[in-house]
């Protein structure tokens, strides 16, 4: 008996929910803190427009390498919220100058809920290429989506900043990064 095989044309928005509810179930397992966050993400996915599409199919042509060495992001959010905050009394916990992860605050660091210290996020339409890593927290409020990029300036200026929605691109540690 001879099997035939389905063409499966599977668009680049179905393959990033299908990827999102894989990660939001590993995450459930992994973390089950951030179950929440896990399931707001997959949430937030099933919403997405053909912008995100767009920019994920962008993406993928080519896969190439960037100068950066981290490659094609492994998730691309169209319109996440970005903020400002500082080690200043009403901004942080009772120790301003330590993240969350134990290290001393630093420029490249970002605050976000939901996802694994070490991951690399860049915020182009803001940043450029530069890289940021999540070594902090947020309060609990905010859920997946949301990010607090540290600035060592006053308050006042990180006011300033404001929020901002943009694309920001999500690149995970890999396991050999997880180990140094």
């Amino acid at each position: 008996m001879v099997k035939t095989t389905q063409n499966l044309n599977i668009t680049a928005l179905e393959w990033t929910v299908n990827c999102m509810a894989l990660i939001s179930l590993v995450f459930q397992v992994l973390f089950p803190h951030t179950a929440m966050a896990a399931e707001a993400m997959v949430a937030a996915s099933t919403t997405m427009n053909t912008t995100l599409e767009e920019s994920v199919t962008s993406r993928m042509i080519g896969n190439t390498v960037s100068f950066d060495g981290l490659g094609t992001p492994d998730m691309v959010l169209a319109s996440a919220e970005v903020s400002a905050y500082t080690s200043t009394p009403g901004q942080t916990d009772d120790d301003p100058f330590t993240a969350a992860n134990g290290k001393r605050v630093h420029d490249g660091m970002i605050a976000a809920n939901g996802l694994p210290f070490g991951t690399k996020i860049r915020i182009p339409d803001v940043y450029g290429d530069k890289v940021f890593v999540v070594e902090d927290r947020m309060n609990k409020r905010y859920t997946f989506g949301h990010f607090d990029v540290w600035l060592d300036t006053s308050r006042k200026e990180a006011l300033k900043f404001g929020r901002k929605h943009v694309s920001v691109e999500i690149f995970y540690q890999t396991a050999a990064e997880a180990v140094k």
